[in-house]
């Protein structure tokens, strides 16, 4: 009886844990968070929400904090196996590939490769993925609920230099 309810228990687990699975995006994380050289960090909300009561922020950069619920970032800082992959070559497939995600922004320049994938819900970008390859290699993932309208005056659409920064 024990022996059946673990296999049981196990079996929840398993399912459960694969429905926030993401194509690409998870693929991405087990592939490459324990290599040398690899920096993965999982931010959760509640930190985030700190970071946002206690920073020097105005109104609009606060609610944007607030509006994330968690914040995961691979970044390849070896320059050796940054010259070997290409996180945007690699992965930009299977994470376009099921349509889950549209594409928010797309930039090619010389040799980088940036797009910006949200997965909106009415009104809200539910989970947002910057995916970037080439000279560097970066994948930031954020889920949350975030009102495209708080990001309006922090992109500078003027100054192409300036754009990806967000002006905070």
């Amino acid at each position: 009886m024990k022996r059946n309810l673990l296999i049981i228990g196990v079996a929840f687990l398993v399912l459960t844990s694969c429905s926030g699975y993401d194509p690409g995006i998870s693929e991405a994380f087990m592939k490459y968070r324990l290599k040398e050289g690899v920096t993965t960090v999982t931010v959760p909300g509640w930190v985030i929400g700190m970071a946002a009561r206690f920073g020097d922020l105005d109104k609009d950069e606060r609610e944007i904090l607030n509006s994330i619920d968690k914040v995961r970032v691979l970044s390849v800082e070896d320059n050796d196996l940054n010259a070997r992959i290409d996180l945007h070559e690699e992965f930009y497939d299977r994470i376009n590939r099921n349509h889950d995600f549209e594409e928010l922004l797309v930039v090619h320049e010389d040799n980088e490769n940036v797009t910006i994938f949200g997965k909106m819900d009415e009104n809200v970008i539910k989970e947002m993925v910057i995916l970037v390859g080439g000279d560097d290699n970066v994948l930031v993932y954020l889920k949350g609920e975030i009102k495209p309208e708080l990001f309006n005056d922090k992109i500078d659409m003027s100054h192409p230099d300036k754009f990806l920064s967000l002006d905070f």
